[in-house]
């Protein structure tokens, strides 16, 4: 496999990667390593780029909540906690120091042993954010020619957008990385996840011509309780909705999987775009807090207040990262793994049953990878014999540029709530 930086501005396909701070749990049991798709861009980055992403320094400034930390390679990134950082928790860090900042998310639950969002352990998730931001400057200080960079400019986020083209095996792939991350630990906003062109995003995307062509979105490795019946061991899992999604990609992604002898599921009717799905989800789960606050109002008996309060803890820590990450008009569009109608598959991993009960966390691991890496390389080398179906079928389901401004406006516009 012969992967390097590619001299055109603009690639045939697409390849995209996120990582969501702390977006770990969801309803109905779903959890998941949402630093996959990060962790496989960044190892397909270093085939090209070659670089040292060992940790070299973490640090917390006396009496600061920022967490600061320094890679061997050169690059630094920051990450802040809005609850502060105790000296225990900054000794814990220092176990970072030597490790690999490729994986941020699996990182860090070694660390701290269980990562949480929506600002309920805001430390591990600023830690997070720290290595992931340090891992993409250090791309940028080794090699500043080659890339394209942009902060992440949606309401409440600092994380930020790291673009470029390579060549593998001699086709031309446009690459965006990208760090969705909340300021204070909290979050995150998900509107910029998978190739969805909004601010920053789009014009890094615009830039790289990824706004009309064929994509592979590289997703998490997670449990999913309603797969639970299919998966046996680590399955490749290749999802395209057939009504609105690249079924060419996903085709390419599906038979790459096979031919390398991995196991692959496709789950039926994946991403549906069923309009006002998320806020429905979101209105249900505000009611069951609202029910739970008018309870605690009239609860008198401590035993009682003490229930309360844990099943909705139970919620926070669990059900609502379900409704929160994502803007209900921009997932009516884009559905859950933020695909852009007729461009995109998305290529991810689920785990056993027995897996979850033991690890509760996804983590990745080096075969995990190479599963991936595999997958995505085989993947474009059949796509490559079917650009013009891909290409086609992205003209016939593309949405409009009307389309992609109006949920732009909505992502981007701030909200009059502000948090401490």
């Amino acid at each position: 496999m012969s992967i390097s930086f590619c001299k055109k501005q603009k690639g045939f396909a697409g390849l995209a990667g996120h990582i969501g701070v702390g977006h770990v749990f969801s309803h109905s049991g779903f959890v998941q390593e949402d630093g996959a798709g990060f962790a496989v861009v960044t190892k397909i980055l270093s085939e090209a780029g070659p670089v040292n992403l060992k940790i070299s320094k973490v640090s917390v400034t006396d009496y600061s909540d920022i967490i600061s930390v320094e890679l061997s390679g050169g690059g630094k990134g920051s990450g802040y906690a809005r609850c502060g950082i105790t000296p225990a928790e900054s000794a814990l860090m220092q176990n970072a120091v030597g490790k690999d900042a490729s994986c941020p998310q699996t990182l860090a639950t070694e660390i701290f042993g269980r990562i949480v969002g929506q600002g309920v352990l805001e430390v591990p998730s600023a830690f997070i954010s720290a290595v992931a931001k340090s891992v993409v400057d250090t791309f940028l200080k080794n090699y500043p020619e080659n890339f394209l960079f942009f902060l992440e400019d949606t309401p409440g986020s600092d994380g930020c957008y790291l673009g470029t083209v390579l060549q593998i095996d001699g086709l031309c792939i446009s690459t965006i990385l990208t760090v969705n991350s909340s300021a204070g630990g909290i979050g995150p906003n998900e509107d910029t996840e998978g190739n969805i062109p909004i601010g920053n995003k789009g014009v890094l995307m615009r830039q790289l011509g990824m706004v009309n062509l064929p994509t592979i979105i590289v997703e998490s490795k997670a449990y999913v309780p309603s797969w639970s019946k299919f998966i046996n061991d680590t399955t490749v899992v290749v999802r395209a909705n057939s009504l609105h999604d690249n079924s060419v990609v996903g085709n390419c992604l599906v038979k790459a999987a096979q031919n390398l002898g991995y196991p692959v599921f496709e789950p039926e009717n994946p991403y549906p775009r069923a309009v006002g799905s998320l806020g429905k989800a979101t209105q249900n789960v505000s009611k069951r807090i609202i029910d739970l606050g008018n309870d605690l109002y009239k609860a008198k008996a401590a035993g009682t207040k003490i229930k309360i309060i844990a099943e909705l803890a139970q919620i926070i820590k669990y059900d609502v990262s379900g409704v929160l990450f994502m803007s209900d008009d921009v997932n009516d569009v884009v559905d859950n793994g933020g695909l852009l109608p007729g461009t995109a598959a998305v290529l991810s991993m689920a785990v056993s049953t027995e897996y979850a009960k033991e690890y509760i966390i996804p983590t990745l691991t080096q075969d995990d990878l190479k599963m991936y890496t595999d997958t995505v390389f085989e993947a474009f080398k059949i796509l490559k014999e079917n650009l013009g179906k891909a290409s086609q079928l992205l003209k016939e389901r593309a949405v409009s540029q009307d389309t992609i401004k109006d949920i732009e406006s909505i992502a981007l516009k701030a909200s009059s709530h502000s948090v401490s």
